[in-house]
């Protein structure tokens, strides 16, 4: 469908045309699909009569698109949709409620704002609204209103759009705002109280992270004649039963005819299917290079990877790839969801923060932020008996990074690895001069296998004055040594303590804030979420051992257990009481 050209309203003529008004009475009689053909065929001097009519009729041009929201991002914003996305346009007319359970990287941010943007619209200033919510408020100004922002420079439309608000003119002059974003309370209700217009349009972002009293009551939004919402995220993956999971039911249920729910999987993606779509230039800020729509979209390869690092019936697969709901997820140790939202931890500001690249060390050419004074720990995972892979994490503050990771023969050599250790250890000590960090740089490294070999070098090496860095050797094997923190969660031994204090730290509080800064690769994330959380017998929890997950067919998570060294402290071992004759 080509794009047509539309003038801004005020740009239009009187439209007093009695041969266009007739022609816009035809047309609205005709459905969507018949009308949406018959503009693309108009010349364009009749197509603006014919608008310029329907803005003094109708009380905006763009009611020749009333119940088309396809045609309108076609014809209007110029852009072409897929088979999926049509559908989920096409059910806001045809229904009160549409839930869209959604896989990765497919556009659900993208498309809702369209919906917004076809909303306000198509009908006068002043008789629509549209709301856009998320479960955090950085999700709605950082995810969805860019789009909506650009989406209305790009088509020239009307009014002005600031960094969550979107106004237009009404015919009396008068500034209306017609969209906003906002976010509630987790559990206010009366957040979402006191909504009310004509013809009202909620969506729901990121839809799988709200909680079922801001859910529940978006039912009170919905009470209008034409009020509609869509709701669209992936399902979560650290939570059974949600509101979100719910309402996806009900779509599947008769006794709900007014809700209607729509699966887009990674396999429904264009770039999977095979389904021909006529690709743009893409209108995010990198598409002046020329990069095209289609490259945003999930394909086979990212797939085929997923299921390759978290397994093929992971809760993060079923979530991310097949857009369904996962069961089990109590029993995953690190939810994947966790890690996602340690991910996408903002980068902070401020005086006392710097960038790495700006420390003027050749070796730190990243942009990711660190904060001055802030302590440096290394973590160590040595391939047992040359297998597996040997992995360096560093710590630095808050921010997590793997800096090292081979496999091979080498890494049997306890000198070889020590020296790699080493370079790493001489690069966190500049980076310490360079922060002004008082604590001495802090290295945990696993002494099972060829470990104890690499701690016992390191050690002699700090008292041979080639470095000045803590060594602490980690026998994951043992025992804690001290009392559980949690009632809920008791270690068995030290792997399992290591792995519940990376939980804690990367739980999520009710703001969506991570006490760690993950900026790691996927191979990394997966192997995050990967263990499953076990309970034994004698009321212990337990890690699943590295045997059961490569029975799942899961490898080794050898890069997340280096980076949980870095920020665990196991208690200190405790002398042995040397034995005594009595002597009567």
């Amino acid at each position: 469908m080509t794009a047509l050209l539309v003038p801004q309203p005020h740009t239009l003529p009187r439209g007093d045309s009695q041969i266009a008004s007739r022609m816009l009475s035809d047309l609205m009689g005709y459905p969507p699909e018949v009308r949406r053909r018959t503009l693309g065929l108009l010349a364009a001097g009749d197509l603006v009569q014919i608008l310029a009519v329907a803005g003094r009729e109708l009380g905006t041009p763009y009611s020749l698109w009333l119940g088309d929201p396809v045609g309108f991002v076609e014809q209007v914003l110029g852009e072409r949709l897929w088979s999926k996305q049509q559908q989920i346009l096409h059910a806001i007319t045809t229904h009160k409620t549409v839930a869209v359970p959604a896989g990765f990287g497919l556009g659900k941010t993208h498309l809702a704002a369209r919906a917004v943007l076809y909303w306000t619209s198509v009908y006068p200033v002043g008789t629509a609204l549209a709301i856009t919510t998320a479960t955090r408020m950085r999700q709605v100004y950082r995810q969805m209103w860019p789009h909506i922002r650009r989406a209305v420079a790009r088509a020239n439309l009307p009014g002005s759009c600031d960094q969550v608000q979107y106004k237009m003119t009404d015919r009396h002059g008068v500034d209306v705002v017609v969209a906003y974003g906002f976010t509630a309370v987790e559990h206010d209700e009366s957040g979402m109280q006191g909504i009310h217009e004509s013809n009202l349009l909620l969506i729901v972002d990121e839809a799988g992270g709200i909680g079922p009293v801001i859910g529940r009551s978006t039912r009170n939004l919905l009470t209008g004649s034409n009020a509609r919402m869509l709701a669209i995220g992936n399902p979560p993956t650290d939570q059974e039963r949600s509101w979100f999971e719910k309402l996806c039911g009900d779509g599947d249920d008769y006794r709900y005819p007014q809700v209607t729910t729509i699966p887009l999987a990674a396999t429904d993606s264009p770039s999977v299917t095979g389904e021909r779509i006529s690709d743009q230039v893409c209108g995010c800020p990198a598409g002046e290079q020329g990069h095209l729509v289609s490259s945003h979209l999930v394909d086979q390869e990212w797939i085929d990877g997923a299921i390759r690092d978290h397994g093929p019936t992971s809760p993060y697969v079923i979530a991310k790839v097949h857009a369904r709901f996962p069961r089990g997820t109590k029993d995953q140790m690190i939810p994947s969801d966790w890690v996602d939202a340690a991910a996408d931890q903002e980068e902070p500001e401020g005086d006392e923060w710097v960038r790495l690249c700006d420390l003027d060390l050749p070796e730190e050419q990243d942009e990711w932020v660190v904060g001055y004074g802030a302590w440096i720990r290394l973590g160590v995972d040595v391939a047992s008996d040359g297998g597996d892979e040997f992995v360096i994490a560093r710590l630095v503050g808050d921010l997590a990074t793997i800096e090292h990771f081979s496999a091979g023969a080498d890494n049997a050599d306890a000198v070889t690895v020590a020296n790699q250790v080493l370079r790493e250890i001489h690069r966190a000590e500049r980076l310490r001069l360079r922060l002004r960090t008082k604590a001495q740089v802090r290295v945990k490294i696993d002494t099972i296998g060829v470990g104890w070999g690499v701690v016992s070098l390191l050690q002699r090496w700090r008292q041979e004055g080639m470095h000045d860095a803590e060594i602490v050797p980690v026998n994951v094997a043992e025992e804690p040594g001290r009392s559980a923190d949690s009632e809920l969660l008791r270690p068995y031994i030290k792997r399992d303590e290591m792995w519940i204090a990376g939980r804690t730290l990367l739980q999520p509080d009710r703001e969506g804030r991570t006490r760690l800064r993950l900026r790691v690769d996927d191979k990394t994330k997966a192997q995050l979420s990967g263990p499953k959380k076990l309970d034994r017998s004698t009321g212990h929890t337990q890690v699943e051992p590295k045997k059961a997950m490569r029975k799942r067919g899961l490898p080794s998570p050898d890069r997340a257990e280096a980076l949980l060294h870095c920020p665990y402290e196991p208690a200190p071992r405790k002398p042995k009481k040397r034995g005594r004759l009595l002597v009567g």
